[in-house]
């Protein structure tokens, strides 16, 4: 379990299915994920039961966001393509609507920023963003993120092509 102020993260079990299930199979979101057709109970069970919740393992590790106060699951984060050759990650959060602008998110990636860089080890977290998605840009610069590059007409959604920006935190204690 990781812990921050107003939250804590930690690895999912059988309870959060029916969570996870609501979050991966909202249509709204799949442009996110890159997901196109709905999710089982019994993927996400296997998926679970499957993981070995250990990033040097999987190379990719999920955590479910409790908000401590009212211990509810507030979210999801997910560190992917992880390269320990190249000590590098990708970060993507996701925030219930209704827990959104209550300072979870920042205290969940600051959370993650210190595990990967103190305790992994790494050189650098990276994540993609939409460039309208002004909350999430304003999290990751907010958290210190740089943005890179922006990949015109990226992800297609509703109709129409987006931006992508590509955000980088290098780890300031790690010389290159």
């Amino acid at each position: 379990m990781l812990n921050g102020s107003i939250t804590f993260l930690r690895t999912p079990d059988l309870t959060d299915v029916s969570y996870m299930l609501s979050v991966e199979n909202d249509e709204r979101y799949w442009h996110l994920s890159g997901n196109t057709s709905p999710y089982s109970r019994e993927d996400l069970e296997r998926f679970i039961a499957e993981s070995a919740s250990n990033l040097e393992t999987d190379r990719q590790l999920r955590l479910v966001i409790i908000e401590i106060a009212s211990k509810q699951k507030v979210g999801l984060i997910d560190i992917f393509e992880y390269e320990p050759l190249h000590r590098r990650a990708g970060l993507g959060i996701f925030i219930s609507e209704e827990f959104r602008r209550k300072g979870l998110a920042s205290d969940s990636v600051r959370v993650v920023i210190k595990y990967l860089f103190e305790i992994m080890d790494l050189h650098q977290i990276w994540s993609n963003v939409l460039t309208e998605n002004e909350g999430s840009m304003k999290l990751f610069i907010d958290a210190g993120f740089v943005q890179t590059c922006i990949k015109k007409d990226w992800v297609f959604f509703d109709g129409s092509f987006h931006d992508e920006a590509t955000l980088q935190l290098i780890n300031p204690n790690i010389r290159s």
